[in-house]
């Protein structure tokens, strides 16, 4: 248990006096397996990078300066990573844009990326105060949750502005606060931040029974996911209420059976990567994580992941002899984003 004075987490990444190619290595190691970066053809003489993150436990706040590079997330990267997050990016400098043309991001906007879908970025000299939300942290408060990769807000729009304004502030603030302190401020960011990209403020973002009720929920089925008896009835009975009031709360996840399965899939996703060589196999997987049938276990995986359980398998194979060493020489930071729950 964390002491109530504990200081806010912190880490920094910085490549700046590195040769390029050293730099380019470095930087490599810690976001490589987020995203899919291409090896310059020629190495600059410098490559400055600098990533500076505080953990607030169940947020990540920071900000990013970085030459400019492709940034993506194929469909083999969010298979092999499993993040389901998303990501703010409040950009202070540079630009970014699509792949193939589309709308430029530029100082002041806010993207949004949902770590869980693919990503083909382009972008230049950014300079970025990021925020990073696990799913069910935002998703029950948003509109459409599923919707909003890539959701752009401009600079003018006004709850942007104050969204803005409260990440700037917040980041100011965390070296002199607790971690204690920190983490009361996340459930006003959230809300925050799902107002500004609703277009709107509704009373769930206004602290509501029904936004507590479902947190509540969402909690008691965290504690019992992989209960064999855990459904949408035992859920419904053990809060009073009816399955069509239940699935009213979750209709940000498609319904309280999607929110299970979804969280099943993730933790089988882990289990995948850290049995790659223990024998365990991936039918025994299958079964213990809720699914009696590989056949649909399969679906459910590619759907959610855009790979199959067999090529996660192998690739956490191919990958396993050099992660260890690897994962030595990474910034907590790195392990902060993928591990955030």
């Amino acid at each position: 248990m964390e002491p109530s004075n504990a200081p806010v987490p912190h880490s920094v990444l910085d490549t700046r006096g590195m040769p390029g190619k050293q730099a380019f290595a470095f930087w490599q190691d810690h976001i490589g397996s987020q995203y899919d970066l291409r090896t310059p053809r020629e190495f600059p003489k410098a490559f400055n990078a600098r990533v500076d993150f505080w953990h607030l436990k169940s947020a990540l706040l920071g900000t990013f300066q970085g030459p400019a590079q492709d940034w993506s997330r194929s469909r083999a990267c969010i298979g092999r990573d499993g993040m389901d997050s998303f990501h703010l990016l409040v950009f202070r400098g540079g630009w970014s844009a699509p792949h193939g043309g589309g709308v430029p991001v530029g100082p002041g906007d806010i993207l949004v990326c949902d770590m869980a879908q693919p990503l083909y970025m382009r972008g230049g000299d950014n300079e970025l105060l990021t925020l990073v939300l696990p799913r069910h942290q935002l998703a029950p408060h948003l509109h459409a949750p599923d919707e909003h990769h890539l959701h752009l807000l401009r600079s003018a729009d006004p709850l942007a502005t104050l969204l803005k304004d409260h990440l700037s502030n917040l980041l100011g603030h965390l070296p002199n606060m607790s971690l204690e302190q920190a983490r009361a401020a996340i459930p006003a960011t959230v809300h925050l931040t799902a107002a500004a990209l609703n277009g709107t403020i509704r009373d769930e973002q206004l602290g509501s029974v029904r936004m507590a009720m479902t947190e509540r929920i969402c909690r008691y089925i965290d504690a019992r996911i992989l209960d064999s008896g855990l459904s949408p009835e035992s859920i419904a009975r053990q809060f009073g209420m009816t399955r069509r009031n239940l699935g009213h709360l979750f209709e940000f996840s498609g319904g309280v059976a999607a929110y299970i399965r979804r969280k099943r899939l993730s933790l089988a996703h882990a289990r995948l990567r850290r049995s790659a060589r223990s024998g365990q196999s991936i039918e025994d997987i299958a079964q213990a994580h809720g699914f009696n049938h590989y056949r649909s276990f399969s679906l459910a995986y590619r759907k959610q992941f855009g790979t199959s359980p067999r090529e996660t398998r192998a690739q956490a194979l191919k990958g396993t002899a050099l992660s260890k060493d690897a994962d030595s020489r990474l910034s907590p930071w790195a392990h902060w984003l993928k591990d955030l729950k």
